[in-house]
C-alpha cells in the first residue's frame, strides 16, 4: 500500500476512534468526566484536553515543519468544548495531511526534541491518541462504568470500513 494511503487511513481511523469514544462519553453523567482518578491527567476531561492539544502540536509541526511555542492550558469543566475542538482537529488533520505526497511524507522535520519523517510523526500522533483513549476507558472502568464502552481498536475500524 502506498505511504499516502496508509497515513490517510490512519488519520481517518483517528477521527473514527475519537468520534466513537467521545459520542459515548457524552452519554455519561458529566460528573464522571470531571471525577479525579489516579491517571496521568487526573480526569477524563483533562485527558481529552491532552489528546486535543497534542494533536494541535503535531499538526503545527507536520504542516509548518516546526513549532516556535506551544501552550497546553489547564482548564476545568470544558468537556463539550474540548470534544468539539477535538473533532474539528481530527478532521483538519485528514484535510491537511492526506494531500501530502510520498516525498512530503518522507521529508524530515524537527520536533522539539527529535528529528523524524512526517509519516513517522503521523504514526506517533495516531498511536498517542490510541494510548490516551485506552487510558480513558481504564478510567471509566475504575469509576464503575462498564456498560457499552465502545471498541476503538484499529482492527475494529478495519472491520467497520469493510462492512459499512
Amino acid at each position: 500500500m502506498h505511504l499516502q494511503n496508509i497515513t490517510t487511513r490512519l488519520l481517518r481511523y483517528n477521527l473514527w476512534a475519537n468520534e466513537r469514544l467521545t459520542s459515548w462519553l457524552m452519554t455519561l453523567d458529566r460528573k464522571i468526566l470531571y471525577t479525579k482518578t489516579g491517571s496521568s491527567f487526573g480526569t477524563i476531561d483533562r485527558t481529552l484536553q491532552h489528546i486535543f492539544f497534542a494533536q494541535l502540536y503535531w499538526h503545527t509541526i507536520l504542516v509548518k515543519g516546526q513549532i516556535k511555542e506551544f501552550n497546553d492550558p489547564e482548564e476545568e469543566h470544558i468537556v463539550e468544548k474540548i470534544i468539539a475542538e477535538l473533532m474539528m482537529s481530527s478532521q483538519q488533520l485528514i484535510n491537511d495531511l492526506s494531500v501530502l505526497n510520498q516525498e512530503q511524507l518522507i521529508q524530515i522535520v524537527q520536533a522539539s526534541d527529535s528529528t523524524q519523517s512526517r509519516y513517522e510523526y503521523i504514526l506517533h500522533l495516531v498511536n498517542h491518541g490510541s494510548y490516551h483513549r485506552g487510558q480513558i476507558v481504564t478510567m471509566c472502568r475504575a469509576l464503575g462504568i462498564t456498560d457499552e464502552i465502545p471498541v476503538t481498536d484499529y482492527d475494529a475500524y478495519l472491520w467497520w470500513i469493510e462492512n459499512m
